[in-house]
């Protein structure tokens, strides 16, 4: 793919959060986007494209108004056009409950959708005891979804208990996040030894029924906890038992033999339905000697 053809965009103070770790692991790989009211979301953003929806100055966000956040990004969104027009593919990530992410997610991932980018849409949901965080989020969540090819749930409860699992702040994405956008933007920027690309992926996210986007760690000498790894990805309420369809990247060092690449692919592709169309690909790289590293997009939940 060409520069600039990979955007990824973070909506709301989480949502900046979230794609400054991501875009920090691929920033030779991907753009990057902050959109938000409060322009100390800005702090990190020698490498981004930045817009600051507070058009009054004073600070305050959008709280619990989302309409207002999508309003003023419409507003603003001659300054960004440009960038979203030369990216194929979009990826959106922001958590719902307050006003910024809950409103503006939509609104950029209608626009870029428009554009005939491909838009995937990484979105956190509520913890269970913020009620009104979750009547917002369920309010706004419908609108993100028709306006992504591909809206992907998370869970801030799960992503909580996996970042304690991990030594690691759930705020800044529990390192999954990173490792998910890394491994998806990688999978599509780069020369692998079995390549694959935006067709590839379209062509499983189009398959009839949800889709969702996994990743797996772990090393060469246990690639069985690549597979266990992915299947306790933090997403809410998912299960890809079943799936039709699957675009599959396993990553390693030079290392990484062919029975690592098919005892992974295998075990992986067992969790789905037994006439799934699989893509497979594969890439070798010097920084992840002794580590293994799956990403999958599973269609025709």
């Amino acid at each position: 793919m060409d520069d600039g053809a990979i955007l990824i965009v973070g909506v709301g103070g989480i949502g900046c959060l979230w794609s400054q770790k991501a875009h920090s692991r691929c920033s030779e790989l991907a753009d990057l986007l902050f959109i938000d009211s409060d322009e100390s979301s800005f702090s990190n953003s020698n490498e981004a494209h930045c817009l600051h929806l507070d058009a009054e100055g004073e600070g305050n966000g959008f709280a619990a108004l989302p309409n207002l956040a999508a309003h003023r990004l419409a507003a603003g969104m001659g300054a960004i056009s440009d960038i979203i027009d030369e990216s194929e593919l979009v990826i959106i990530l922001a958590a719902l409950g307050g006003g910024t992410g809950s409103g503006a997610a939509a609104e950029i991932a209608r626009r870029a959708k428009e554009s005939g980018s491909l838009v995937i849409s990484l979105i956190g949901l509520p913890f269970a005891e913020q009620p009104l965080r979750c009547a917002i989020a369920e309010k706004t969540l419908p609108s993100i979804e028709i306006n992504s090819n591909l809206c992907i749930r998370l869970s801030l409860e799960r992503l909580a208990w996996q970042a304690r699992y991990r030594d690691s702040d759930w705020k800044t994405g529990s390192e999954w996040i990173g490792e998910l956008i890394e491994g998806l933007v990688t999978t599509l920027a780069r020369v692998g030894k079995m390549n694959l690309d935006l067709m590839d992926l379209r062509n499983i996210i189009n398959i009839h029924g949800d889709s969702t986007l996994i990743v797996g760690t772990g090393t060469t000498s246990d690639p069985m906890s690549v597979v266990e790894m992915a299947k306790e990805s933090p997403l809410s309420d998912i299960e890809i038992k079943g799936a039709k369809g699957c675009m599959i990247q396993v990553e390693g060092g030079p290392d990484m033999t062919l029975s690592h690449l098919n005892s992974v692919s295998e075990a992986f592709v067992s969790l789905l339905d037994n006439d799934c169309q699989v893509i497979l690909g594969a890439r070798s790289s010097d920084e992840m000697t002794g580590n293994l590293r799956l990403v999958a997009v599973v269609s025709g939940i």
